[in-house]
């Protein structure tokens, strides 16, 4: 019988897809028992008018597959129907249930969050059990970008929008053969945001990709809902770059409820730099990713409206423990004016006094007291520190007699330093003249960029001329 209607089967589902035919019983709501042709694709389910021109009477992809049961029949159960079936022979039966789970298992690569919605008989055979998504040996280990591709394939087929071949062909040549971990939304911003959020939603169960960037380009909240779902579902995504990405207030809030649901989340560096986000939900993310397993490597919060009580849920979560300490790289609060204008500053500055391994620190445009954080930055910012910027902020002219011997001796002790801005900060000449003799006495600094534009200064010449003489040495000088 199927072999009667194959070619009237090709003629509406696409041939190259097609992975199994058979005629079957599927029981009706009236009770009783029709003929049917089963056609099984890729990724999806097919049942089949038993007639010539046939036609399609149901269609679902797998992943709408609730639960299936192979006893005393095939059952399908979907969100608001079943479908029960009887096959010619047990052999059928068991490829029909090996067919579905091998797909899922290619969708969700192997992940602890991937279904298991096939419950068989004993009698079943071994090969329909093989291939369920739990199981280690299911999937290949050398799959391209670890099968991004065919999750792709999945989700549009199951979101009904078109498979793009060039999205395929990208992430399966350009990124596989440069091994490139980190997925770039911009290299397909010319997409519609739906297919930019299918792209993204597979990569909630992807194992290849570790980072995921996006600068510059404005995501829709069809995008942002599935960087939501990613992050509450992937365990292999270490970084998120979503900078100047039009994101709505409240999306800090829901990152923070997304990571909360996903104890298998190895993120470690977030860049939301650029977005207006609601302080509440920045102060409960903080809080969230400070309590995640792989510790806080970067946070970029830079032009985020971030108020003093952020700041101060970041100090004090960044103080609860010395891991922090240990693991914080890279530190952004820049642009975003008065923030560091009070007394809640001093939170930041305890953290900052504590022996850590920052390597980058931006404080530049926070309305920061320069004069007041130095004695910080020597105590526990002397090791490894290579860029600071503390440009358009304040030196107090008050305190300068207090202050210049710990802002000379930073400078004639750090280590690592090979770019510091003090630009647009009005330095008083005793400040320059011990920024400089600091630096001269600084037996660990090989080359360094230093810039001071902007400021209204008097430099000693011979203090310079002697800087310049002895190291590798680039300035940017008032204008």
């Amino acid at each position: 019988m199927v072999f009667i209607f194959t070619e009237s089967i090709r003629k509406i589902v696409d041939k190259s897809s097609i992975k199994f035919i058979r005629g079957i019983k599927l029981d009706t709501k009236n009770g009783k028992s029709e003929d049917r042709i089963l056609v099984l694709t890729t990724w999806r389910l097919y049942f089949l008018t038993a007639k010539v021109p046939t036609k399609i009477e149901v269609t679902f992809n797998f992943l709408e597959i609730r639960a299936m049961n192979s006893h005393p029949e095939f059952q399908a159960n979907l969100d608001k129907s079943t479908y029960s079936l009887r096959l010619q022979s047990r052999d059928h039966l068991s490829h029909v249930v090996s067919h579905v789970n091998f797909a899922l298992s290619r969708i969700f690569n192997n992940s602890v969050f991937s279904p298991s919605i096939c419950h068989s008989d004993s009698d079943l055979s071994e090969g329909s059990r093989k291939y369920s998504p739990s199981s280690e040996t299911s999937v290949e280990t050398q799959r391209a970008c670890g099968g991004f591709s065919e999750t792709y394939a999945a989700l549009c087929d199951y979101n009904g929008i078109s498979c793009k071949e060039e999205v395929q062909w990208d992430v399966d040549t350009i990124y596989h053969s440069q091994d490139n971990r980190e997925f770039n939304l911009v290299d397909f911003s010319h997409l519609e945001s739906r297919d930019l959020a299918v792209i993204v939603a597979s990569m909630a169960y992807n194992t290849w990709f570790t980072k995921l960037y996006c600068k510059d380009l404005r995501i829709g909240s069809e995008v942002s809902e599935q960087v939501l779902h990613t992050l509450s579902k992937s365990s292999s995504l270490e970084e998120l770059t979503l900078e100047n990405a039009g994101l709505k207030s409240d999306f800090a809030q829901k990152l923070s409820v997304a990571l909360s649901e996903n104890p298998a989340s190895v993120i470690h560096s977030l860049n939301l730099a650029h977005n207006t986000l609601d302080n509440q939900g920045v102060s409960n993310l903080i809080q969230q990713v400070c309590r995640l397993s792989k510790g806080l490597r970067l946070l970029n919060l830079s032009k985020t409206s971030l108020n003093s009580k952020g700041v101060v849920s970041l100090s004090q979560a960044l103080c609860s423990s010395d891991e922090y300490s240990n693991s914080l790289l890279h530190l952004d609060l820049s642009k975003n004016p008065g923030v560091l204008s009070g007394e809640d500053a001093s939170n930041l500055y305890l953290f900052l006094s504590q022996p850590n391994c920052l390597v980058h620190l931006d404080l530049s445009d926070t309305d920061c007291a320069v004069d007041s954080l130095f004695g910080a930055l020597l105590r526990g910012c002397c090791a490894d520190l290579s860029y600071l910027n503390l440009s358009k902020n304040s030196f107090s002219h008050r305190k300068v007699k207090e202050t210049l011997p710990l802002f000379r001796q930073f400078f004639s002790s750090a280590f690592s330093l090979t770019h510091v801005s003090l630009a647009s900060m009005k330095l008083p000449p005793d400040a320059l003249r011990s920024l400089f003799i600091g630096l001269t006495t600084n037996p660990h600094i090989n080359d360094l960029h230093l810039d001071i534009s902007g400021c209204e200064v008097q430099v000693c010449l011979s203090v310079c001329l002697s800087v310049t003489a002895h190291r590798t040495f680039s300035s940017r000088w008032p204008l």
